[in-house]
């Protein structure tokens, strides 16, 4: 009877070892799977965002040379995204862009104090000329623009919020730059 009660408490201490084996080999593949899982869905946001910005400088350029044609694009922002702005670095400073969008409303102030000492213009002194809340990590530049309101009144910035993921502008080629305007 002795050997007997010998070997159940070694079995018992084996199933213990294979529990804690199989409970650690468990923690391992799930820390891994969360982590290969996070990095795949890190990676489509990448590719999410870059779409976008091509979509939006592309078509941007694209219009110019064509006098006189209008477009209205739907461009779909990744998520997260609540409002961009665009702006006219060449205008004339609007402060009222600060309550919109702090950050470009200081890249703006700095363009036009490049552009007033030197000889570039403030389209030219910066990399970035369209700016979203929360503030993307690659910036942004589209070509040459100006900004009007649905009354063909210039502006110099023009803010849109990002409804359900998108947004829609009505651009139209100037031949030198791009006139961009909200769709009403």
């Amino acid at each position: 009877m002795d050997k007997k009660r010998m070997d159940k408490k070694g079995m018992g201490i084996g199933q213990v070892f294979v529990f804690i084996v199989a409970a650690l080999t468990f923690a391992l593949i799930a820390i891994f799977g969360y982590k290969a899982v996070a990095n795949f869905l890190s990676s489509a946001e990448d590719v999410a965002f870059v779409q976008f910005k091509n979509d939006l400088e592309s078509d941007i350029k694209r219009i110019y040379t064509e006098y006189g044609s209008v477009r209205r694009p739907t461009y779909n922002a990744p998520a997260g995204f609540e409002k961009i702005c665009f702006v006219d670095l060449d205008a004339e400073y609007d402060p009222g862009l600060c309550a919109e969008n702090p950050v470009a409303c200081d890249l703006w102030q700095t363009a036009q104090q490049e552009k007033s000492s030197g000889d570039k213009s403030a389209y030219d002194s910066v990399d970035q000329n369209v700016f979203l809340i929360p503030q993307a990590r690659v910036p942004i530049k589209v070509f040459h623009i100006t900004i009007t309101d649905e009354g063909s009144q210039p502006l110099g910035y023009l803010c849109e919020d990002i409804y359900q993921g998108s947004f829609t502008l009505v651009l139209e080629g100037k031949g030198s730059h791009t006139e961009i305007s909200p769709a009403r």
